[in-house]
């Protein structure tokens, strides 16, 4: 009985020190990273850079929370909004997306491990490992031309709204907390799925999170308040690896290095505020809200974009290849998952 109590005292004791280290690990991350900040725009005289890119802080000011509270992405707002709106060219954009999740959607997901928000851990695992090789291909071998990254992203973003829909008005089913039957399958699934994804997202600023969410939700049915802060974790890991090739390895930042400026002490504190808001509101507020800013992107895209002939027709493979994967998706579902206890 007394070696009994003393493990449990010994439990007690270190489940007290983590709650410690994880009220801290928030506001030290980013204090770190303002007085990171700070110690820069002073030292680089680059406070005037807020009067010359104004657009930018005020773009990410619904770019930052639609990062944390989403599945999408920061750069779901920046990407269409630089390219469409700002006439900034593809590729600065899709830096700026990346160096950006980089510290929002990381901070985010330090806010979601400090408020405990679940995730799934072995799924962000394998998705990231996936990234890591489709951020390097899509960065130095499967490199889209212009104007076909704008369409490439709204398509993503067409899908992953049409997964949504699916997933929650269509499917009379319950969701589910986890993916069920954890294999080597599925540990194999997952990264591929990060290899695709990562090869998006170093065109486009966004996608692996996106496709992970269309995957999660339709094949597997997972509840949308679980793989919404996966996706985002997901996202903020692959996007430093983005950054670190850009920054790093290629340094071609640059014009993107002042936008990033001006947007960090913005993003710092609207995505983690997202990531709350998304654990706190009902699902379908979410869905409604994703799908009305994909309704937005569309319509601007089919507005705004030149569509050549071969632009069409690669749309429209692109479409009726996303039908059948979202046919078989919903498929597997209903075969393996409608037995599977919803938890």
């Amino acid at each position: 009985m007394e070696v009994s109590a003393a493990s449990q005292a010994s439990e007690v004791v270190v489940e007290q020190r983590k709650a410690d280290m994880r009220r801290w690990l928030y506001p030290a991350w980013v204090a770190a990273i303002i007085i990171g900040w700070l110690v820069y725009m002073v030292s680089s005289d680059s406070w005037h850079l807020f009067k010359e890119f104004w657009e930018i802080s005020l773009t990410m000011t619904l770019g930052s929370f639609v990062a944390g509270a989403t599945a999408e992405g920061g750069a779901a707002v920046a990407f269409p909004v630089f390219t469409k709106v700002l006439h900034i060219p593809s590729g600065d954009a899709r830096t700026f997306g990346l160096m950006i999740q980089a510290v929002g959607m990381t901070t985010a997901a330090v806010m979601i491990y400090v408020q405990r928000i679940k995730i799934l851990p072995h799924v962000v695992l394998w998705v990231a490992l996936g990234g890591i090789l489709g951020q390097i291909l899509g960065t130095y071998v499967l490199i889209i031309p212009a104007p076909f990254p704008k369409i490439l992203f709204t398509f993503i973003a067409t899908a992953f709204g049409v997964a949504l829909i699916i997933a929650r008005w269509w499917l009379d089913l319950e969701p589910h907390p986890d993916v069920p039957g954890w294999d080597n399958r599925y540990r194999a699934l997952f990264f591929v799925i990060g290899i695709i994804g990562g090869s998006f997202a170093a065109n486009v600023g966004s996608g692996i999170d996106m496709l992970t969410f269309i995957v999660l939700t339709l094949a597997f049915g997972v509840n949308e308040k679980i793989s919404t802060p996966t996706t985002v974790t997901i996202m903020g890991l692959n996007s430093i690896v983005g950054f670190f090739l850009h920054a790093g390895i290629s340094q071609d930042v640059g014009v993107a290095w002042s936008y990033w400026l001006v947007a960090l002490p913005i993003v710092i504190f609207g995505a983690p505020i997202g990531a709350i808001a998304a654990s706190k509101v009902k699902r379908d507020h979410i869905i409604i809200f994703l799908i009305s800013l994909i309704t937005l992107e569309l319509v601007t895209t089919i507005w705004l974009v030149p569509f050549t002939t071969t632009a069409i027709v690669i749309t429209a493979i692109a479409v009726t290849i996303c039908a059948i994967c979202f046919t078989l998706m919903l498929r597997y579902r209903q075969q393996n998952m409608s037995g599977v206890p919803v938890g």
